[in-house]
Parts: C-alpha cells; sequence; structure tokens
C-alpha cells in the first residue's frame, strides 16, 4: 500500500506539507495565538517564514472562496508567528536521543532543514552539512528583504537547532564530503537536498560580457554583502518570481529604469500574478512577446540587448502556448546591466553518476524518495526542478519519515498519504486576489512600530479567523481534549423534537434522522466528541458516563462551534 487518502479539509489536503489550518485558525478564534503557532510547528518548522513566501495553496482550497473570498490564512500564520517572536519564544529545549544511527542532511535549504527537523524530533542523532556560511539555502541567499527579512530566517533556524541538530558549514559535497566518506564516518543514513543552486543559461553572443549576471547570482551576492554597479537601466529576462525578485531589488538599488522582457504573453507568465502587480507599483515596466537574440557590448561591458519579436503557436508540454520567432524583428533595448532569469538547474557534478537522471535532476522514488544507493534519499528542488519552499518542506517530511522507517527495518512505503497536486486554477487565483485587503496583513513598518502593531491587529485577526467555515471533522487543535472520549452519543426519543440541528453540525456525519423523524445515531461513525450533546436544545443527546453540564462547560472553555 503505497498511499491513502486522508480526510482532511481542503485547506490541509491542498498544503504539501498538511499543516492543520483549520486547528490554528480555530485557536486563533479564541486568542490562543501561542497554541496555534504550536499547532503550526507540528508539521511546518517556519511559521514566520511561510507566512511571509509561501505562496498559499491553502487559500486557494479554501471553501470559502466559493462564497466571497478565501480565509487570509497565510497572514494569520505569519500574525501569530511575529507574536510569538515579540512576546518571547519559550526556550526550546533539545530532543533526547532515543536512537544511535547517524543521519547525514546535504544542504541546509527548506527540504534538508525540514528533514532535520523532524528526525531531530524523533530522536536521532542529525548533522546538518552546509556548503555556505549561513543556513537557509533560497530563503536566505535568494529572497530579497522586503519580502522576507534575514532576521526571521536566522530565528526559525535556531528553532530547530535547539532542538539539538549539529551543523557544520562551509563544506562542500564532493570535494570535502562524499556518500562513501559519510559512512565511512558512521552515517546510516544520507538526505541530499542540494537545491537547484545554478542559473540556466541563455546560450546566445554576449552572455560572458561584464555586466551580465544571472538573477541567483545577482541576489546571493547583494546578500552576502558585495556591491553590485547596477547602472540607471536594467533589462531582465524571464517571466517567473526569481525575475521580479530580481526587478524589484534592481529598482531598490537605485536603478532609474527596470525592465522585464519575457518571450510569452502575461497570461503565460509563471510568476504569482499579485507579484507581477506589485513590481508594476514599484515601477518595473514590462515587455511582453519578446525574447533576446544577442548581448552587444562596448568595450567589453554590456551596452545593448537584441531582441526579436515573438507570436504564441500551441500549447507545448508545460501546457503554456509555444513562443515562435517573428523573423526580421530584431529590435534593441539600451541598457547597463542585463540579469537573465530563465531557471534554475542542479549542481550534478557532485553528485554520484547511478542517481542522476536523463533529465539534469536527482532520480529519486516519488513517494519514498529513495534513490538507486541504499540508504540515500534526495528531495527538493535537486529532484523535482525550482520549487517552492512549501513543497520542499513536504519533502522533507516525507524523506524523514522514510529514513526512519529505513533505520528501523519497516517497510518503507507503507500507510502514506497521498500528496495533493495544487494545480493552477487561474480563476480562483484571481478570485482570491480580489479578496478585501486583510486586517491582518502586516504594513511596512519601522522595528519599533512592530510591538505596537501586532497588539492591535489581534482583534481583526480572531475576526478573520471567524470567517472560517469549519468544512473539516475535529480540528484536531487539542483544545477539547476532556471531551475526545470513547463514549457514544445516546438519543432520548421521549425529548427529541426533530429539530434536525444535531444533523446538521455533527462534524463526523454520525446522525440522521429515522423514519419517525427522530436522530438516530450510527455508533460505528460517532466519535463522541459532544458537539451534539452541547448544542441540542432539548438536552435529548447525552454521552454515556459523561453529563451534558460537562460536556457544555469544556466546550464553553475551549472550543468554538461554528454554525453556518
Amino acid at each position: 500500500m503505497r498511499g491513502y487518502v486522508k480526510k482532511f479539509p481542503p485547506c490541509r489536503g491542498a498544503c504539501p506539507a498538511h499543516v492543520n489550518v483549520q486547528a490554528y485558525v480555530c485557536l486563533i478564534q479564541m486568542g490562543k495565538f501561542r497554541e496555534a503557532v504550536e499547532v503550526i510547528r507540528r508539521d511546518l518548522p517556519f511559521p514566520a517564514i511561510c507566512g511571509r513566501v509561501c505562496f498559499s495553496p491553502c487559500e486557494d482550497a479554501c471553501s470559502r472562496i466559493n462564497i466571497d473570498q478565501s480565509v487570509a490564512i497565510r497572514s494569520l500564520k505569519r500574525l501569530v508567528a511575529d507574536i510569538e517572536r515579540e512576546q518571547g519564544r519559550v526556550a526550546v529545549k533539545p530532543v533526547p536521543k532515543k536512537y544511535d544511527e547517524k543521519v547525514a542532511i546535504i544542504g541546509a535549504g527548506p527540504a534538508g532543514l525540514a528533514a532535520a527537523y523532524e528526525l531531530a524530533k524523533l530522536g536521532y542523532p542529525v548533522t546538518v552539512f552546509e556548503r555556505m556560511p549561513e543556513l537557509g539555502g533560497m530563503m536566505r541567499y535568494c529572497i530579497p528583504d522586503y519580502r522576507l527579512e534575514k532576521f526571521v530566517v536566522k530565528n526559525e533556524i535556531d528553532y530547530i537547532l535547539g532542538l539539538g541538530v549539529e551543523v557544520k558549514t562551509g563544506v562542500e559535497f564532493g570535494k570535502d564530503i562524499t556518500v562513501d566518506s559519510l559512512k565511512r564516518d558512521g552515517y546510516k543514513a544520507i538526505f541530499i537536498a542540494i537545491g537547484a543552486q545554478l542559473s540556466a543559461k541563455l546560450n546566445i553572443p554576449g552572455e560572458d560580457l561584464e555586466g551580465v549576471i544571472h538573477a541567483v547570482d545577482f541576489l546571493r551576492s547583494l546578500a552576502l554583502g558585495k556591491r553590485l554597479n547596477i547602472g540607471e537601466t536594467v533589462a531582465v529576462i524571464g517571466g517567473g518570481n526569481t525575475a521580479i525578485d530580481a526587478a524589484r531589488t534592481a529598482k531598490r538599488l537605485g536603478a532609474k529604469r527596470v525592465m522585464i522582457l519575457y518571450r510569452r504573453s502575461r497570461e503565460e507568465m509563471p510568476a504569482h500574478p499579485w507579484e507581477v502587480e506589485m513590481a508594476e507599483k514599484d515601477g518595473v515596466k514590462f515587455y511582453f512577446l519578446v525574447a533576446p537574440k544577442r548581448i552587444i557590448g562596448e568595450g567589453g561591458r554590456v551596452r545593448a540587448v537584441e531582441c526579436l519579436r515573438m507570436r504564441l503557436s500551441e500549447p507545448d508540454e508545460t501546457g503554456r502556448r509555444r513562443p515562435i520567432p517573428i523573423p526580421f524583428t530584431e529590435h534593441q533595448y539600451e541598457v547597463d546591466m542585463v540579469i537573465p532569469a530563465i531557471g534554475q538547474v542542479v549542481e550534478i557534478s557532485c553528485l554520484p553518476p547511478e542517481i542522476i537522471g536523463k533529465n539534469g535532476l536527482i532520480e529519486a522514488d516519488p513517494v519514498t524518495l529513495e534513490t538507486k544507493i541504499p540508504g540515500v534519499f534526495a528531495g527538493g528542488d535537486a529532484v523535482t526542478g525550482p520549487a517552492s519552499i512549501i513543497e520542499a518542506v513536504g519533502a522533507g517530511k516525507r524523506a524523514a519519515l522514510s529514513i526512519h522507517r529505513y533505520l528501523r527495518g519497516e517497510a518503507i512505503e507503507e500507510e502514506r498519504i497521498e500528496e495533493t497536486t495544487w494545480v493552477k486554477d487561474w480563476s480562483l487565483l484571481e478570485k482570491k486576489e480580489r479578496r478585501y485587503e486583510s486586517p491582518v496583513e502586516k504594513p511596512h513598518l519601522s522595528f519599533e512600530e512592530v510591538r505596537a502593531y501586532l497588539e492591535r491587529v489581534q482583534r481583526a485577526a480572531r475576526f478573520e479567523a471567524f470567517r472560517c467555515l469549519g468544512c473539516g471533522p475535529c480540528a484536531e487543535c487539542l483544545a477539547g481534549v476532556d471531551l475526545c472520549v470513547k463514549d457514544k452519543a445516546i438519543v432520548d426519543e421521549s425529548k427529541c423534537v426533530g429539530c434536525n440541528l444535531c444533523v446538521e453540525i455533527c462534524p463526523f456525519g454520525a446522525i440522521v434522522k429515522n423514519e419517525s423523524g427522530v436522530a438516530q445515531v450510527n455508533e460505528e461513525i460517532c466519535k463522541g466528541c459532544g458537539t451534539c450533546a452541547a448544542r441540542c436544545p432539548k438536552e435529548a443527546i447525552t454521552l454515556e458516563n459523561i453529563s451534558t453540564d460537562k460536556i457544555l462547560s469544556a466546550l464553553s472553555n475551549a472550543l468554538v462551534v461554528r454554525v453556518v
């Protein structure tokens, strides 16, 4: 049995890390912000990071979108994480080592850190090896500060390290360490999560001129504190989120004119629509249906980029219409810097050849993430190609489970939750973006203003959380743990008036009306949660050995029962 479908609410099912959205939103309704963060961290070690830069598939799946607009799930996650940080996080205690088998993680990006997090919680001695001086991967080096502050990344990583994860930086895989050397050093399992760190090349004349710097190198250089002479006019080539980041960063560095050249139309851009809109607000100009033919230099430095106009034909393998060059449409844009941003590739020179696929990515089982080398697993961008932080976290969690089972001698592939593939439905995305401006979306504030803002916005956050329809069964938030009993609901037919309320509110669909109009409980489905007993206006429903008064008291102190 390689996989099974667990009945999650839509938001949780759409999340690659299966974060329990309904639970933490329920806790926010009650003002239990610290508890909400604890619930998030069961599945996700980066609540503040994902609260800022996640592409929020949970919101696209939110049932509320069919009524008006989706709940501001990502903003709520960011808010509770920021409140915890400002109020002071409870000190993290190292998890006692339960097992002796050492695990090596190659790469300290979101996939590697998520795997280390899960394995540390299980009690394994984990060591993370990272080539760069700081941990975080693309989160640390390629997402600009205006989107994701560096102190936020450090704060999240410190939590993981506090569990007892060992880190070795400045160590290059394939040079300083290899799979064989790690095994000789006693590591019983290895997870390769090196990401896609190299920029794809344009392969056109002039790409080696001074003033041409690829987007990943451009953003990484700035993160390392290097000063770049960008000039007054910058051309970014590409249509993804990295291209948008590079263009908006160039604007912030003082470029007077920044343009994005993209070979398809706006509708085919892989960048998120809201990112494109923000770039336009920053003053970035977009030129669609143009593709670079060559980069023209003068004195060894960029002077202009020559492009051809394009037309779109039938869709290609990506589902987007294929761009076709239009002959004799050459034209030039005078620029001081060119930033190609057409994608990222994996640095395969450091990898064992037997795990490299024909597509230049690591070959790994899509469910277990096991490679052809026993005890070696791989995940994240190195396996899928460039993706998102939350997808990398999901891969790290799957790898950790596989490694645990491998080391315990269990079947690796058994009892897996099937991943929910998120399909880009642009109509839903547009509907989500038409949502009113979230009252909990944090504006640009100085550090001193943050604390006052967080205090002021908490009421708005609870209101936003109450927009949740609670469309899943029990949220598993543990707020009503006292109600999780083995007893079944019992209906007193002499008191039942057939109002149908219990039928409507039962989160498990365990109550139906019989032919006489009286509520009837299916004992095989009933979980004994007490929701029906607490809401019955005639006290016609009780649980064995538990009084209605106790249920009502527990509900009023812990649970929020929504009737929509």
